[in-house]
């Protein structure tokens, strides 16, 4: 039988250089990877930019494309992190003031000790919650969000930091693959006999895709034919389209708008980047500036410390166990952010239990990194910890005369990816700094003023194509894909006028006669049209909600400040509660 215990941890355990004091306290603490790097190293003569997951470089014979896409990357990078380090002051009381979260492109992480973390790849909220299961029903489960009999799998508690609430919900998150919520997803391909012949694994975040896209289309569909070996996908497969099948025009670029849920990235029809609507960096640099506040709850129990900070969702391998080690971290008296280059990774599988005809196999040359790299070496020349994949195909040569499913793993046939993802951990990569720890805050509450909250700005009409595009999910739960947008912020030129525009904010109580949007900068203005309920997992939640949607038309002046913007809301009379940074882009001109 599958072991069903959720497995937390399963980590590696390597130290650099044991003989530095500090580096070696944060090891014996957190039970993690952690380094120093050497006195001698040199700093990166460039100023510091966050470069792509895996220094990933998508456009080798174009250094001009490279370096729009790295200048966009890391306008995105540092607008996540000013939008983490905000927390939810709106929503939620002592989620606020975090100071041990800092930003490299204004701190060096030079002298940094280097701390790997990992979890299982294989759904741990799985295993938590459906132990009565049999193993067939939960791989299935972890494969297709349904029973092996194709059935819906139970319902399970609504509020898990409040179990005394008896509500219930279908098993989430919605969406493809929403049921795959470790930071790490894969399709399966089968033979007509139904044998499982090559299936491809994916950790590359939404957010990344989504910026390339802007940066150049046809660079997305070269890599989609390329890494899912399919000639036949056409630039009309991935683009967005309204209602009457046409292209919809982002007007961030002039050309038509990206579908992340298209269908070669939408299930069984290939997994290029994570979908499932909690797995993107930007929910993760969230999820880690979060978890540096110290709580009266400790940290000993990780699934407590979840509830109590409310950040992420109890019974992942992933979130408890990340929130967990950071906040041992900070408490050990450190600040900490991601390692350039921040991502998540799939770490190399254990094969040692990889069989066929009953004898062992060297099954790790069925496995290929396509996207990613075995190892890597940052800007100042040292060898990080762990592995820097993003995207592998696991696929045996026909000149072996077998095929995936005919192998054996623990004595099991292979039927289910998931039986992959059981046996390979993920990774992000922390470094830290010394900085004494914050004052404990009481678990998070309900602010002593509540304001509304600025969430997400887009164009009208990519949000309304977003919107009235429903997405197909096992749990047939009414779903759109605005749940699979990002938190990069529209492009917007200098000297614009009447810019239509929608500002969603969760605030249900909002008295909505007329809300006041200002910015940052009082040469960007916006005039208030209409606004109507919309019910989408906002990216990052594991569930939908109802959020509102203000219509709004924005002016941009002559004079706005080049650059990313925050914007601030509130009801008529009343005074803005914090702004949210990075939800606009100004710039000299659309390209």
């Amino acid at each position: 039988m599958m072991k069903t215990i959720r497995r937390k941890h399963n980590l590696r355990f390597r130290l650099w250089q044991p003989s530095i004091p500090w580096a070696m306290l944060v090891l014996l603490l957190t039970g993690m990877y952690a380094c120093k790097k050497p006195s001698t190293t040199t700093m990166a003569s460039a100023p510091f930019k966050f470069l792509p997951p895996a220094f990933q470089v998508d456009f080798p014979n174009d250094p001009a494309k490279q370096a729009q896409l790295v200048d966009l990357w890391n306008t995105n990078l540092n607008g996540f992190i000013a939008q983490g380090v905000v927390g939810d002051p709106w929503n939620a009381g002592y989620m606020d003031s975090i100071t041990n979260y800092f930003n490299p492109s204004q701190v060096s992480a030079q002298d940094a000790a280097v701390v790997s973390i990992q979890w299982g790849a294989w759904p741990g909220r799985i295993g938590y919650y459906y132990s009565s299961l049999s193993e067939q029903d939960q791989l299935s489960v972890s494969d297709n969000g349904l029973l092996a009999n194709g059935q819906r799998p139970p319902q399970i508690p609504q509020y898990p930091c409040d179990l005394s609430n008896p509500a219930k919900v279908y098993y989430g998150p919605y969406g493809p693959r929403g049921f795959q919520d470790e930071y790490s997803e894969w399709s399966v391909q089968r033979d007509k006999d139904g044998v499982i012949t090559r299936i491809d694994f994916t950790c590359e975040n939404p957010e990344y895709w989504n910026s390339l896209w802007l940066t150049d289309p046809n660079k997305v569909l070269e890599i989609y034919q390329k890494t899912l070996d399919y000639a036949v996908i056409s630039m009309d497969d991935l683009v967005l389209k309204d209602a009457s099948g046409n292209p919809v025009i982002d007007p961030s670029t002039g050309r038509a708008a990206y579908n992340p849920l298209n269908k070669y990235n939408n299930g069984s029809g290939g997994a290029m980047h994570l979908t499932s609507t909690p797995n993107t960096l930007q929910t993760e640099i969230g999820l880690a500036t979060s978890s540096t506040l110290q709580r009266v709850s400790g940290n000993a129990d990780e699934d407590k410390l979840i509830c109590c900070g409310v950040f992420g969702q109890n019974f992942r391998n992933s979130d408890p166990h990340i929130g967990g080690s950071v906040n041992r971290i900070v408490q050990a008296g450190f600040q900490v952010t991601l390692t350039n280059p921040p991502g998540l990774y799939i770490q190399m599988p254990n094969f040692s239990q990889y069989k066929y005809n009953g004898k062992p196999v060297e099954a790790r040359k069925f496995w290929t990194i396509v996207r990613g790299t075995e190892t890597l070496v940052n800007e100042y020349g040292d060898t990080l910890p762990g592995n820097f994949i993003l995207h592998a195909r696991f696929e045996v040569p026909k000149s072996y005369g077998f095929r995936v499913g005919d192998m054996t793993i623990a004595g099991q046939p292979i039927q289910w990816g998931g039986q992959i993802a059981q046996t390979y951990n993920m990774q992000i990569v922390a470094s830290a700094l010394p900085m004494k720890a914050g004052p404990v805050k009481p678990c998070s509450g309900s602010p002593t003023v509540q304001t509304p909250d600025p969430q997400q700005l887009f164009h009208r009409n990519v949000f309304d194509a977003m919107a009235a595009h429903q997405v197909p999910n096992p749990m047939q739960v009414s779903m759109n894909l605005l749940s699979n947008s990002t938190f990069i912020a529209p492009k917007v030129a200098v000297n614009s006028s009447s810019v239509p525009m929608v500002l969603t904010t969760d605030s249900i109580d909002f008295k909505l006669g007329n809300p006041v949007i200002t910015f940052d900068d009082p040469n960007i203005k916006a005039d208030y049209v209409s606004h109507v309920p919309v019910n989408y997992a906002i990216p990052g939640n594991s569930y939908p909600s109802t959020s509102i949607a203000l219509y709004i038309n924005v002016q941009v002046g002559p004079n706005a400040s080049p650059g990313v913007h925050s914007v601030f809301l509130s009801e008529a009379g009343q005074k803005p509660g914090p702004a949210m940074p990075a939800l606009l882009n100004i710039v000299s001109s659309i390209k």
